[in-house]
């Protein structure tokens, strides 16, 4: 290699390296400044101190009162989001960040059944005797508890893709969310992901590239808030793996159920499979399923009739 076309490489590496940098300078300019706006939306919720624990918590709306139980990755500002998102203004919205999540933390012996109880002394704390309580993914656990330890206060139960029972004992976690863990240990990495490869970020989480591609502008606005109130994701990673820890301990019981249920879920659901709306449907008596033949596991390209299902139903309810 002669003089002239080493140097022509070396100048074509540092300019290469220069870009490179200076895009990292910039895009860590905006992480930085996403994440000082989820600080202030973190700053927004409340803390109930009971003998048992703490327990994060924000409600938003008037109206007859829905507790929202998030899934992995939330918090209390992913129920509030979720609230905005499949109700109308005339239901309070009391979201709660559930074990291990935010500023909730693990208990010694968590369990299901002892999250279920912290919905119940917070409600009593807030003097809502009856509420209607929905679990979205990770949280449809904790929802099905409650409702079935405490029928007199749960006036219906709504369950939107769902978690209902354990994997199979020595199941292979699949590749995606083994890289979905990953990811969620740094806050810079996916907030890359959530930025720059949104359809990369929500194959992971369930919905199907097909899906994605089907997207109106709308729906790829509500991804990318989805994505967003997410940050910071260290602060929910804790909470992600006692899920999975939970949920291998104990049995969740349904028998005691008598409220009304609504469980949605789609059948190309990629993170959830929808059999986890089918054995909730055979073992909770009284429940309604409605099952899309597509809409992955946020629904979002299903958005309107999920929300005029919920409505709906919470109509029927009064």
């Amino acid at each position: 290699m002669n003089k002239k076309t080493r140097k022509i490489i070396i100048y074509g590496v540092v300019i290469v390296l220069s870009l490179f940098l200076l895009l990292v300078a910039i895009s860590y300019v905006n992480f930085t400044r996403d994440m000082d706006i989820a600080s202030e939306r973190l700053s927004t919720s409340e803390i109930y101190r009971s003998p048992a624990g703490d327990t994060e918590y924000a409600m938003q709306g008037e109206g007859t009162p829905v507790l929202v139980l998030h899934g992995a990755g939330g918090g209390f500002d992913f129920g509030l989001w979720s609230g905005r998102v499949f109700f109308n203004d005339s239901r309070k919205i009391i979201a709660v960040s559930r074990f291990g999540y935010l500023n909730t933390p693990v208990p010694e012996h968590a369990s299901i059944q002892e999250q279920a109880a912290r919905y119940h002394d917070l409600l009593g704390h807030l003097n809502i005797t009856k509420t209607v309580v929905v679990g979205t993914s990770a949280g449809g656990p904790s929802a099905i508890r409650f409702a079935n330890d405490y029928p007199e206060n749960c006036s219906g139960l709504i369950l939107i893709s769902a978690v209902s029972r354990a994997e199979p004992l020595g199941s292979e976690e699949p590749l995606h969310i083994k890289i979905i863990h990953l990811v969620q240990q740094s806050d810079y990495a996916y907030w890359l992901f959530s930025r720059l490869g949104q359809s990369v970020i929500l194959g992971m989480m369930g919905v199907p590239e097909d899906v994605y591609a089907e997207f109106t502008p709308e729906q790829k606005a509500l991804a990318q808030e989805m994505l967003d109130v997410m940050h910071p994701m260290t602060r929910r990673y804790q909470g992600t793996i006692n899920d999975a820890e939970m949920l291998l301990r104990e049995e969740i019981p349904t028998e005691n159920i008598t409220c009304p249920v609504l469980i949605m879920h789609a059948r190309d659901d990629a993170l959830v499979n929808y059999t986890h709306a089918l054995n909730a449907n055979e073992r909770i008596p009284h429940s309604r399923l409605v099952l899309f033949d597509n809409g992955g596991h946020a629904m979002l390209s299903q958005i309107e009739p999920v929300r005029e299902n919920v409505t709906q139903f919470l109509d029927a309810l009064r």
